[in-house]
């Protein structure tokens, strides 16, 4: 298996209704996939619309790192710059209670329901 092919399996990703929905299937992101999600994920955000969302799916994810939280803050930063608006879906109560340890929950914004989610990609 190529070191690209390697990459593939942490992130699948859509683009409904111009939105750029990341979802991640790895179930941790520490120190090995942070780099790779990060690459992956920045390659994809010239395929969506400025001024829509880019949704990070968290809910395959049962363990962030210290280093995964960063790269949460790094993509979520690189997306404003792209016009696009940085949200977070599918977190499990543990993950809500470290954004909110952490205050990263202030930085995106928190989709809780499937409801909330289907709402911001225009469903």
């Amino acid at each position: 298996m190529s070191s690209k092919d390697a990459k593939m399996d942490y992130v699948e990703f859509t683009h409904p209704g111009g939105c750029l929905v990341a979802k991640i299937i790895t179930p941790s992101v520490g120190q090995n996939e942070a780099p790779l999600i990060r690459e992956q994920v920045l390659a994809e955000f010239s395929k969506a619309t400025r001024g829509r969302y880019f949704i990070l799916d968290l809910s395959h994810v049962s363990l962030v790192t210290s280093l995964g939280l960063g790269m949460c803050v790094d993509l979520r930063n690189c997306a404003e710059k792209a016009g696009l608006k940085p949200a977070v879906f599918g977190l499990n109560r543990h993950l809500l209670d470290l954004f909110r340890l952490m205050r990263i929950e202030r930085l995106f914004n928190i989709l809780s329901t499937r409801q909330e989610f289907d709402s911001a990609i225009g469903k």
